[in-house]
């Protein structure tokens, strides 16, 4: 079993297995199974990347402090079942390098080394 992300922009597929989307605003024509907005970025840390008064940086770091500390719990529920169905993980970026997906994935893979994680 695997941990896949992906953008929820991208084409559903049968392999993505059980679809969690992890955003905080969904719109209504997105495709999940589960919605996890408590592993989404908050409101202000998600408006002040979009007025751009912090850089990627200064993101990783806050939504580390937020959600990869502070909503540790979840990140092992989604290993837990990882380990038993695939998953996929949704949020809205087209490429994992600055999309908080990318964080929780690698985040899931530090707590349970085994867990194959693929970033898409």
């Amino acid at each position: 079993m695997a941990l896949f992300t992906k953008s929820i922009q991208a084409k559903l597929l049968k392999k993505d297995g059980i679809r969690i989307c992890i955003m905080r605003r969904p719109d209504s024509w997105v495709k999940y199974d589960v919605w996890m907005p408590t592993l989404a970025p908050s409101h202000k840390l998600l408006d002040d990347a979009h007025a751009k008064i912090i850089d990627w940086n200064g993101y990783e770091k806050r939504f580390h402090k937020e959600v990869i500390v502070g909503k540790r719990e979840y990140l092992k529920f989604l290993c837990e079942i990882a380990q038993k169905r695939d998953i996929t993980i949704l949020c809205w970026e087209k490429t994992p390098e600055h999309c908080h997906r990318r964080l929780v994935a690698e985040a899931c893979q530090k707590i349970n080394k085994k867990l194959k994680v693929l970033l898409k």
